[in-house]
């Protein structure tokens, strides 16, 4: 297989319930700060003439809050998918995250939640994001069956002892195709299964960092950032993966730090300039087309 010349670059906000009603992951402290915060964040990309590179993931909370804006965003075209943060989810009906559930809860909470996400915008996403990365062994066939065809998944390399849902060791980092048989698996399960750009570390306990903005405005941080993008460029020609991908993310706090985004955004674009790659600013669904042009699925193999 040929080194793909082309580099798909996607960055999606995942716009949290309020922090008072998300119990474990946080959120805005109001939705005049998550409103200010997406705004900030789709200027950025529009300044940078990548604005079809980013997806604005909302929780059903965030959709109902942000409607009219997400409504009117949607007709002109911006990215929208759905992140349920399951324990801020029809608060407090849950506990737990989503791949600490069994099979026919986690196919209740899917559906619930994508209910709830077209009732209050009047459409519904194929782009499904799990809060925390939080899956199990169904998880990708649920979603499928639920008519999910792009999942979003953390970077590779998270070792929760405490937490098997939350771990992606062993996760392959660019876009392939989910099994039916185990998450972390590759597979034949039309769901393309997209990670986030992340440290190329290890170990029990590890959490690599990703491209993120949360993190401090500091030569450090841009540091960071160079490094994940410059290593992935190279990590993804030297094993020809079939889709090459940088995939960055944040939020929709007040702990976002737009300078953080616009860096990155700068640097993503100089360095396939630099190595002499096209930069695709692209939605998930156009990374499936892709990966569905790179590496078809048979029919036969193709779930019934």
């Amino acid at each position: 297989m040929a080194v793909s010349n082309k580099v798909y670059f996607s960055y999606f906000v995942d716009c949290e319930p309020l922090a008072a009603k998300s119990p474990r992951c946080g959120g805005p402290a109001s939705w005049e700060v998550s409103e200010r915060t997406v705004r900030a964040i789709r200027q950025s990309f529009e300044s940078h003439g990548l604005l079809p590179a980013v997806t604005f993931n909302l929780t059903p909370e965030a959709a109902k809050a942000h409607a009219d804006m997400m409504r009117e965003w949607h007709s002109e075209g911006v990215n929208i998918g759905i992140q349920p943060n399951v324990p801020g989810f029809r608060y407090p009906k849950y506990e737990n995250d989503l791949g600490e559930y069994d099979e026919a809860t986690q196919r209740q909470i899917i559906a619930e939640a994508t209910e709830d996400f077209e009732n209050a915008l009047g459409f519904r996403t194929d782009t499904y994001c799990a809060c925390c990365g939080s899956k199990s062994p169904v998880t990708l066939r649920l979603l499928y069956e639920a008519g999910y065809r792009q999942y979003i998944a953390p970077a590779p390399g998270r070792y929760f002892p405490d937490r098997p849902d939350r771990c992606t060791e062993g996760d392959y980092p660019y876009p392939h195709w989910g099994s039916t048989q185990h998450h972390v698996l590759g597979g034949s399960l039309p769901i393309c299964v997209i990670s986030c750009s992340g440290e190329m570390t290890g170990g029990r306990w590890a959490r690599p960092r990703d491209l993120r903005s949360e993190e401090p405005v500091s030569e450090e941080s841009r540091e960071l950032y160079r490094t994940i993008i410059d290593w992935n460029l190279e990590l993804s020609g030297l094993i020809q993966t079939p889709v090459r991908a940088i995939i960055g993310a944040t939020h929709n706090s007040e702990k976002v730090n737009i300078p953080n985004v616009d860096y990155v955004l700068e640097y993503i674009q100089q360095a396939t300039e630099r190595e002499g790659l096209e930069l695709v600013p692209a939605s998930f669904p156009m990374i499936r087309a892709a990966l569905e042009e790179a590496l078809p699925l048979s029919k036969a193999t193709l779930p019934a």
